[in-house]
């Protein structure tokens, strides 16, 4: 039997003109929905004034509920005629509303749930579910770009339809969610996900249709990242004052031989053996990305300084001048007198090291724990001889670590080349002519560049053979500042606290974190397209799916969710999509719904206020 907690609410009216007051009642129910009870209107029953009272209220509602399901009392009442009557009536405009025939004893007559219930009878050996597809990682993303109003910045700022406007947040969705090449996402969106649906698209994607999705989502580049941008810092309301700039690299799988932009340099996957196409970013503390370029692959990092200070310029208001976060690679001398010209402030490592701070004033050294609350470092602020902007010295345990034991793996590589060199002098048949151990010497140099340095070598020579070799270790206290796991960050702020000069260059993890997203989770690299155009808008599109992903994990990590974007991706498969065919005696109705989320999809969704689930829909019935 259906159990259902039922009553009479009571509502008090005033009346605006007289200030007369009267009640008019309701038969209502609660029921439970998405885990949440809930109370719905089941039937407006009028203002009569027997039902002000609360005992007759009692009475009609037990007559109701003995008639609406069809049970005898367990202990009958005698109730006043005048109530029955009401109850009565009531009961007929009950019938009358849900279209109720005839009530019989042995099916319970409900009332039907808020979008009208339907019920048959089910041949449950012969119900079966197919079609099923990815739904959850769909459901949230399509329901973030919802926040992010890029579809309002397609349709009124760039002038795309409905279809195109469509099509555009399926391709940056679909890049989030797959990370896969266009052919491949093509192939997932036809089988295997759900994605379609949630931008109403039913004909089929093609990868030919993606590319020139991408192509004109490149086209209007500086419209979408100046729109998006300040829509994420309205919604989060951001207070932007830093600003971390950083530069990487893609490789390319093909020769490239025509194009422009791939170029042969410095890889930072170390793929010397593929060309490249430079790309950088300007991002904030939060990780959102202000601004892109890309460059020819062999642009020296330095050179790309200029061009961002314009982006900031051409961007950003001019009131607000911000503080620019630099790594070492970008922060020459040049680059800082440029920054400082254009009136802005800059945190940034040093490229140059002190030889000589032993006068800095350590009674002034603070301890500091890393933003991930597990290493401590020391800082150092002062002020060197030579130098305009004042420095902070820092030393890390952790790097101390890091460094050593690199340095010392290196060192043992290097001493084992040695060993053998030297034990070809005793060998015979070894190598012992002065001028081809020195070469064998020069060759094991060439191979330990990073140590070899710091090495005095001897070879001892009789009649033109080697007859011993052996080697000291210099002493170099700017190289042994490494080691030490000490390194130097500077700023042109005038007397900066230690504590705070930390934080502002500790955000430039950010950068290391979006980059890692991009390469890593988003699958930038490798590059297989052949024309430039097509390169440019395959990282543009993968940029803005940074932007979504980077939104989702923002609203994440102020939950405690902490999650990286190829865990979410796994955790929000759980949910899927399903066709369900239900055999009747009359037809045979399918009907796609998706499936309960597990409590870890759950969670996210609540994170990030967006819906749980959509309603069921019925897809087609087929009569007997």
């Amino acid at each position: 039997m259906y159990i259902c907690n039922m009553y009479i609410r009571q509502s008090k009216i005033k009346r605006k003109n007289s200030n007369k007051t009267f009640y008019q009642f309701s038969l209502a129910q609660t029921y439970r929905e998405d885990n949440k009870v809930k109370q719905r209107n089941i039937l407006y029953i009028g203002s009569s004034d027997l039902l002000i009272d609360k005992h007759n209220r009692a009475i009609v509602l037990q007559i109701l509920k003995a008639k609406i399901f069809c049970t005898q009392e367990l202990f009958p009442i005698n109730p006043p005629k005048e109530l029955e009557q009401l109850a009565l009536s009531i009961f007929k405009k009950y019938l009358i509303k849900y279209n109720i025939k005839e009530l019989n004893d042995k099916v319970v007559s409900i009332p039907p749930a808020p979008k009208k219930a339907e019920f048959h009878n089910v041949d449950i050996k012969g119900l079966e579910i197919s079609d099923v597809k990815t739904f959850g990682a769909e459901h949230l993303t399509s329901q973030i770009l919802e926040k992010l109003q890029l579809k309002n910045i397609f349709r009124n700022h760039l002038n795309f339809n409905e279809k195109q406007s469509n099509k555009a947040l399926l391709a940056i969705s679909s890049r989030a969610i797959f990370s896969s090449s266009e052919y491949k996402t093509a192939q997932y969106l036809e089988t295997n996900s759900s994605l379609k649906t949630h931008f109403n698209i039913e004909t089929k994607i093609t990868h030919k249709q993606l590319y020139s999705i991408a192509d004109k989502l490149y086209a209007n580049k500086e419209k979408i990242d100046t729109l998006l941008y300040k829509n994420i810092t309205d919604i989060f309301d951001l207070d932007d004052k830093l600003v971390i700039f950083d530069i990487s690299n893609s490789y390319f799988e093909t020769r490239k031989t025509n194009s422009h932009i791939a170029k042969y340099g410095r890889s930072k996957e170390k793929r010397t053996d593929c060309p490249l196409v430079v790309f950088t970013g300007v991002i904030n503390a939060e990780g959102f990305i202000r601004h892109s370029r890309i460059y020819e692959g062999n642009k020296a990092d330095a050179t790309t300084l200029d061009d961002m200070l314009k982006d900031l310029e051409k961007y950003s208001p001019k009131k607000s001048k911000k503080t620019i976060i630099l790594d070492a690679g970008i922060a020459t001398e040049e680059n800082l007198q440029t920054i400082n010209e254009k009136d802005y402030k800059y945190v940034c490592v040093s490229r140059k090291r002190i030889k000589d701070y032993q006068d800095i004033n350590i009674r002034n050294t603070i301890s500091r724990l890393t933003n991930r609350g597990k290493n401590k470092v020391e800082l150092t602020v002062f002020k060197p001889e030579g130098f305009s902007d004042i420095w902070m010295r820092v030393k890390s345990e952790a790097k101390k670590k890091k460094e050593t034991s690199m340095n010392d793996k290196l060192k043992q590589i290097y001493e084992q080349d040695l060993n053998i060199i030297t034990k070809a002098l005793n060998k015979k048949g070894g190598t012992k002519k002065i001028n081809k151990v020195w070469e064998r010497i020069g060759r094991a140099k060439q191979k330990n560049n990073r140590v070899s340095s710091n090495y005095n070598i001897a070879v001892t020579e009789e009649n033109g053979l080697a007859t011993s070799l052996k080697w000291t270790i210099k002493q170099n206290p700017t190289k042994d500042d490494k080691t030490k796991g000490i390194y130097f960050i500077r700023t042109n702020y005038r007397n900066p606290k230690e504590a705070e000069l930390w934080d502002a260059y500790d955000t430039i993890r950010e950068v290391e974190s979006t980059f890692r997203c991009l390469k890593s989770d988003l699958n930038i690299r490798p590059i297989h397209h052949q024309k430039d155009e097509r390169v440019e808008a395959h990282i543009y599109l993968t940029i803005l799916a940074y932007q979504l992903v980077n939104t989702i994990r923002y609203m994440l990590k102020a939950k405690g969710i902490k999650h990286d974007w190829k865990n979410i991706v796994r955790i929000m498969n759980t949910q899927t999509l399903q066709t369900i065919t239900l055999p009747t005696d009359k037809k045979n109705i399918h009907i796609s719904k998706p499936s309960k989320p597990i409590e870890e999809v759950q969670q996210i969704y609540k994170a990030t206020n967006c819906k749980q689930t959509q309603i069921a829909v019925k897809k087609y019935v087929v009569y007997h």
